[in-house]
């Protein structure tokens, strides 16, 4: 089944039109505005989903490539979905700051405030990696199979790390546990 068109993000919720289906990892806030999703398989099969958001600001949709399942990433956090009927396959994360597809995979990369996560696109995790960081990371870049970036460390200064993808194997970054 090819799909009409991919998962997008609206204004809003709709005024008219079929209740919006709800989506929380905690239970709480169904009855307010989150992300709100359309998925679309036709012209007559349109859904709308409404994503209670986690920990962070980021917020993201990565459709498979068949376009059968999305992972909606609603302030930080994750929910898997069967774009077709709209069932909650998988829920993850909370506290995600961003994602990155990594191409030579075909999985997503997550980042929390300390350390990394390679999920597959039909679910489960891959590798996560320690932690890396006190609290963040900027200028992070792919390099073929690495990520690389800085990691922030609490006296405000910032250390170089690289994580190896088909491993999750780090080098450097700014926590170390004690030996």
């Amino acid at each position: 089944m090819e799909f009409l068109s991919a998962p997008r993000i609206l204004p809003g919720l709709p005024g008219v039109g079929n209740f919006p289906r709800q989506f929380s990892a905690t239970g709480q806030g169904k009855h307010r505005e989150g992300l709100v999703v359309e998925f679309c398989a036709d012209e007559n099969r349109c859904w709308v989903g409404n994503f209670q958001p986690g920990l962070t600001k980021f917020s993201a949709v990565f459709a498979d490539g068949r376009g059968l399942e999305a992972n909606v990433l609603a302030g930080g956090q994750g929910y898997r979905v069967n774009t077709v009927t709209g069932e909650l396959l998988e829920e993850f994360g909370g506290d995600i700051e961003s994602a990155l597809e990594v191409p030579s995979t075909g999985c997503l990369l997550l980042c929390s405030p300390t350390d990394f996560e390679l999920r597959q696109r039909g679910g489960g995790v891959v590798w996560r990696s320690r932690r890396i960081s006190w609290d963040g990371f900027r200028d992070l870049s792919l390099h073929d199979d690495e990520l690389r970036g800085e990691a922030w460390m609490f006296d405000d200064t910032w250390h170089p790390f690289t994580i190896f993808l088909a491993t999750g194997a780090v080098e450097g970054g700014s926590y170390y546990e004690a030996q």
